[in-house]
């Protein structure tokens, strides 16, 4: 029933609206939905999901680029650094078969559906885990928006410790740990997605082992505001930008 329903075009129009209603009457909202040549596990109310499942891709513009240059040279691991429900990190596990692909999400709901897509795929090269990537090993408050009685997918860390300014969110408490305790990398070729909604420079602070010892494609989603600091940062550390999204805060840098 949840296909039938994305298919129809008067329900793409209404949604998030009487849309959502009715997928929640109907308690169809989540499930399986056949993505290229992958089950997605997804949810319909989400709307990064929801992208995915009507349009059957998503930010295709930043996924061709690094597609591209993937072609060109042969990586041996994906780092995917604020996964959500995996679609970067099994869309290209299943381009590239002997690619490696390490996930990270902290928002346990995200986790739970990459889990869920993995557990229905027959991919032996992606490991997922269920927390961040920081500066420092530490425990933090997030929180996803809710709307239409529905808690996103999306989260963001929460700078404020009593939180009471905050509105229609859910918090939670998340895990982050040091990049750079993760990995013994050296003279690799490293492709890494970066998604972490403000966190950018504290990620990348956490991995530049990593990232120094090695060699790097970063795609990196850079807020107008933090742009100066992440870029100064990489660029002082000898990587370089090579495309910005036409639709999207989403950069690509290297050190090739």
């Amino acid at each position: 029933m949840i296909q039938f329903f994305a298919k129809l075009p008067i329900l793409r129009r209404l949604i998030p609206s009487i849309g959502t209603k009715v997928l929640k009457l109907f308690k169809k909202n989540r499930g399986y939905f056949k993505i290229g040549e992958i089950n997605f596990y997804l949810d319909f109310l989400d709307p990064i999901d929801r992208q995915i499942i009507i349009h059957k891709k998503y930010e295709s513009d930043q996924v061709l680029f690094i597609e591209k240059q993937m072609e060109k040279i042969s990586f041996d691991y994906f780092l995917d650094v604020g996964a959500n429900s995996g679609y970067y990190s099994f869309y290209f596990a299943n381009k590239f078969k002997n690619l490696k692909v390490i996930a990270f999400e902290p928002n346990f709901d995200a986790f739970n559906k990459f889990k869920k897509t993995l557990y229905k795929s027959t991919f032996k090269n992606i490991e997922v885990f269920n927390f961040g990537l920081s500066d420092k090993k530490k425990k933090v408050r997030m929180y996803s928006m809710i709307t239409h009685d529905y808690t996103h997918s999306n989260s963001t860390i929460s700078k404020n410790l009593d939180d009471t300014d905050i509105g229609n969110y859910k918090i939670f408490e998340a895990s982050l740990t040091l990049g750079d305790n993760l990995f013994n990398f050296f003279k690799k070729k490293l492709a890494l997605k970066i998604d972490v909604e403000g966190h950018e420079i504290h990620t990348l602070k956490g991995l530049i082992k990593c990232l120094l010892n090695n060699k790097c494609l970063i795609l990196i989603e850079i807020s107008n505001e933090k742009f100066s600091e992440v870029n100064d940062f990489l660029t002082k550390n000898s990587f370089k930008q090579i495309f910005k999204s036409k639709y999207r805060l989403d950069y690509v840098y290297t050190n090739f």
